[in-house]
C-alpha cells in the first residue's frame, strides 16, 4: 500500500503489523456499508473483522510478489457503470477476500464483463491470492499453474493468428464439460494455424494437461484459471503489435 504525497511514497511495513497482531494484541475493526441520505448517513452493514493477522500477511505476500494492490482496486472499478454500480462488483470481490473465500468465478464475470483491455495486476493478484486461499482444496497449486501456463499460450496464438478473434476466448469459455474443452482447444489449433505473415505455426497444448492436472473434478476452476490468463495474454500481445 502506498501513500501519495511530495514525499517519496512510503510502504507499509507489514511483517511490523503482523507482530502487533500476534505478540501486543488482539486487533480487531469493523467493515461499513453506509449510503448517503440526506444530510446524514444510513448503515446498510456493519460486520466485525478478526482475521487481521491473515489481513497482513496476505498483503505482505502481495507487494512482496510485485503486486500494486491500490492498481488492483483501481482496475476493479467498472467504470462503465453509473453511481455505486461501478464499485459494486469490486466491494463484492473485496468482502470475500476479508471472508478468506475463493474470488475466482467472480474474477472471471468481471474480466469478461467488462471492457478492460489491461487486467495483469488482476490477474497477477488472483493467482497469489488464490493458492493461498486453496491451500486445503481439491485445486493443487500445480493444477492451478498448469491452467495459466495454458491460458498464456491460447492467448498469445489466438491473437498472433490471421484467423483468431477475441470471440474465440468466449466461445471456448462457454464450454461445460471437460471433454468438450478439450475438443474445442483442438479445434482452436487448426483454426489459428497461420499467423499474420501467413507464415504456419500451431500452439502446443502442455502434456500435463493431458497427464491429470486438467480433471473432471477440478474443471470448472481450471478453466476459470485458464480463460483469464488466456484474455490477459490476448490483451498483452495485441497491445505490443499495436507499439
Amino acid at each position: 500500500m502506498h501513500q501519495k504525497g511530495e514525499e517519496e511514497p512510503a510502504v507499509l511495513d507489514w511483517e511490523r503489523l503482523y507482530d502487533l497482531a500476534v505478540d501486543k494484541a488482539t486487533l480487531e475493526f469493523y467493515t461499513m456499508h453506509a449510503r448517503k441520505e440526506g444530510n446524514t448517513f444510513s448503515v446498510k452493514t456493519l460486520w466485525p473483522f478478526r482475521e487481521t493477522v491473515y489481513f497482513y500477511r496476505l498483503l505482505d505476500l502481495v507487494e512482496k510478489g510485485g503486486v500494486n494492490v491500490k492498481e488492483v482496486l483501481r482496475l476493479l472499478v467498472g467504470f462503465q457503470q453509473k453511481n455505486e454500480n461501478a464499485t459494486l462488483m469490486r466491494n463484492r470481490i473485496c468482502e470475500r477476500i476479508l471472508k478468506r473465500k475463493s474470488v475466482l468465478e467472480m474474477v472471471e464475470n468481471f474480466v469478461y464483463g467488462s471492457d478492460k483491455n489491461y487486467i495483469k495486476p488482476i490477474v497477477d493478484f488472483l493467482v497469489i491470492y488464490e493458492s493461498e486461499v486453496r491451500k486445503d482444496d481439491s485445486m493443487t497449486r500445480e493444477e492451478q499453474d498448469a491452467a495459466v501456463a495454458l491460458g498464456r499460450r491460447i492467448g498469445m496464438a489466438v491473437a498472433k493468428s490471421e484467423d483468431g478473434k477475441k470471440g474465440d476466448l468466449y466461445s471456448l469459455r462457454k464450454a461445460r464439460k471437460k471433454v468438450d474443452f478439450l475438443e474445442q482447444i483442438n479445434r482452436l489449433q487448426f483454426k489459428v494455424s497461420r499467423d499474420k505473415q501467413d507464415n504456419e505455426f500451431k500452439f502446443i497444448v502442455p502434456a500435463d494437461v493431458y497427464e491429470g492436472k486438467l480433471t473432471d473434478e477440478n474443471f470448472q476452476e481450471f478453466k476459470q484459471f485458464c480463460m483469464i490468463a488466456a484474455l490477459n495474454s490476448f490483451n498483452a500481445a495485441i497491445s505490443d503489435a499495436k507499439k
